[in-house]
């Protein structure tokens, strides 16, 4: 009988495999497999190929079945360096492809081995996100997956038989999860996994490369948020002295629990797990545009909306960016391909996207002596990508010669809008905020909540931004009627993302314009990463820098040696154009990027 809480996992038989221990034995294995797709798993005796070796390798598809111990193999103590040319030309089945593609490029020349992975995949066809290998084997398997021998000593003279065990199931489950997903995928999410497989290099190279960065600049910024954030607390203590934590959300949940009414309840979002009322910053501003103007209430909203937003810059980036510079006085960020649902990047260890344009915490990331950073941003893709997605002549016409954000401020205020005055500036970064809340399907409230306005203005906003833009305002709807019917949406790169069969509205509007701004994202990065290939091997001197260091939302960065600075930005400009017209053939690119050259990523905007 079934389980009630789902298919309980099993452990997988004893895996029969052959013990590949001589380099005949190796080159017969390569020869026999051809044109096979087969799966690929490492184990290393380090996570680096700078500082450590790759001790074994397991090779499995329907008919071939290897364990390679290349510390066995009749070579020099370095089996896998001197064997590694064999695969070239391959493009093995593996999970977590930047691992595996790290000892390849080591060891042959970059890129004659293209691993393509799994998870990427699943991506393609489900929608974005992290996951194990023991649990993605769990859930899509049944299988459970001992990791225990994951940390043993792969550097020992002789394996035990659990470690070799365990090595070649790694590659066994990673091709049963292949072959259950590639029996399902259509020719389009075929395109899009080797859309984000193509990403890899491009990623290693940043995530090697990392950006330099001046702790003595940032301990003195995070010296000014925590004076802010303490002048802040007193005013909290001043304006509700009854709360003894401010600090603690219980005790701010079973305040406002017992002193709301009703109404406030209701509307009051609460959190998954505990059922609590939410205090999160996003969560506080949207009630806040429930008060009155000026009242008591909506100045403690806001303050402690204010107050966890300094209290989160000082957490999660003071102490721990400076704990995260590495030897080298570099911080090497991990940028994770389809991450997120939408299968945009994430970044973490630190989360360098999450980093903040303002408070000084970007002109700490600089370049080293000698290098400038270059960098392009792709100007309002999103509202770009939105307009060609719904044939919204309107939005594009506004986006690409006009000025959506203007035309939406002039609305709010009544009046024409100077952008060259700080009132200007402000009312179009208010409707910026609007426009933004409108495209990803924010209600009345919401809108009222993050504008700090009435509901009446926050829907004469909406009504006024549909009147204008109908198609771009249209999609939300056609997107949510394509995910009824089918349970998902198609994206515009060919894959898809799982939405239920009761989707909801902001999603609908939300998921298909973030993808679209991956996929043009993703077409750039592969691009420059080629053409710095090239320009590379063009360079006077190994000693002059020319690598990709960030991919952060919709710009690149580049660190570059300061002669070839002006050539790195035309270069990028053209890379990041083809890019988007990879996705959008044909679209107008006039004011498509911005951005410059700058000692500082803080001095690029």
């Amino acid at each position: 009988m079934p389980s009630i809480y789902g298919p309980v996992a099993h452990k997988p038989r004893l895996p029969s495999y052959e013990l590949i221990t001589t380099f005949d034995q190796l080159f017969d294995l390569v020869a026999s497999i051809g044109a096979d797709e087969f799966a690929l798993d490492f184990e290393t005796t380090s996570l680096s190929p700078k500082t450590g070796k790759v001790r074994l390798a397991s090779i499995c598809n329907d008919s071939t079945r290897a364990l390679i111990d290349f510390y066995e193999i009749d070579l020099p103590s370095d089996g896998f360096e001197h064997c590694a040319f064999l695969f070239s030309g391959f493009s093995p089945i593996v999970f977590n492809a930047g691992f595996e593609q790290r000892w390849f490029d080591h060891s042959t020349r970059p890129g004659s081995v293209k691993c393509r992975d799994v998870w990427y995949l699943r991506c393609a066809m489900r929608g974005g996100g992290r996951t194990s290998l023991a649990r993605f084997a769990k859930h899509e398997l049944d299988i459970e997956v001992d990791k225990t021998e994951q940390v043993s000593d792969w550097d020992a003279p002789a394996l035990t038989q659990e470690q070799l065990d365990y090595a070649f199931l790694d590659a066994e489950v990673t091709w049963k999860l292949y072959k259950k997903f590639r029996a399902d995928a259509d020719s389009e999410q075929l395109r899009c996994a080797q859309m984000f497989d193509d990403m890899v290099p491009a990623v290693i190279e940043m995530e090697d490369a990392g950006m330099a960065f001046d702790a003595a600049a940032h301990t003195r910024t995070l010296q000014g948020w925590e004076a802010e954030r303490d002048g802040l607390r007193v005013q909290l203590d001043e304006l509700l002295p009854d709360i003894e934590n401010i600090n603690s959300d219980t005790q701010l949940s079973d305040y406002f629990s017992k002193s709301m009414p009703d109404n406030w309840l209701r509307a009051w979002p609460r959190t998954e797990k505990t059922g609590q009322l939410s205090m999160t910053s996003k969560s506080l501003v949207l009630l806040s545009g429930m008060a009155p103007v000026d009242s008591p209430l909506r100045t403690f909203l806001t303050t402690l909306s204010e107050y966890k937003h300094i209290s989160k810059y000082c957490s999660s980036f003071g102490e721990s960016l400076l704990k995260s510079v590495g030897p080298d006085g570099r911080i090497h960020a991990r940028f994770n391909i389809a991450a997120a649902k939408t299968c945009r990047f994430s970044s973490s260890s630190p989360n360098l996207q999450q980093t903040p344009r303002g408070e000084h915490v970007r002109q700490a990331f600089v370049a080293a002596p000698g290098n400038m950073l270059v960098s392009l941003d792709y100007s309002g893709i999103e509202l770009r990508v939105l307009a060609l997605l719904t044939g919204d002549e309107r939005l594009l016409e506004d986006c690409v010669w006009g000025d959506v954000h203007a035309t939406v401020a002039e609305k709010m205020t009544g009046q024409p809008v100077d952008k060259s005055t700080p009132e200007g500036k402000e009312a179009r970064r208010r409707a910026k905020a609007v426009s933004f809340g409108i495209i990803y399907g924010s209600s009345a409230l919401g809108v009222a909540g993050s504008m700090g306005c009435s509901m009446d203005d926050a829907q004469s906003y909406i009504d006024f931004w549909a009147d204008r833009y109908p198609k771009a305002f249209q999609y939300r709807y056609d997107m949510m009627g394509e995910a009824q019917g089918s349970g998902v949406i198609r994206m515009v790169d060919g894959g898809t993302v799982w939405m239920s069969r009761r989707p909801a509205l902001p999603k609908c509007a939300n998921y298909p314009v973030q993808r679209a701004a991956l996929s043009v994202m993703a077409r750039a990065l592969i691009r420059h990463k080629a053409t710095l290939d090239t320009r590379r091997g063009c360079l006077p001197s190994p000693q002059c820098m020319i690598s990709l260091v960030a991919t952060i939302h919709d710009a690149l960065i580049d660190e570059v040696d300061a002669g070839h600075a002006d050539a790195a930005l035309g270069w990028m400009r053209n890379d990041m154009t083809e890019g988007y017209l990879d996705v959008f053939p044909g679209a107008p690119t006039a004011k498509l990027v911005e951005g410059g050259i700058g000692p500082s990523w803080g001095e690029l905007e």
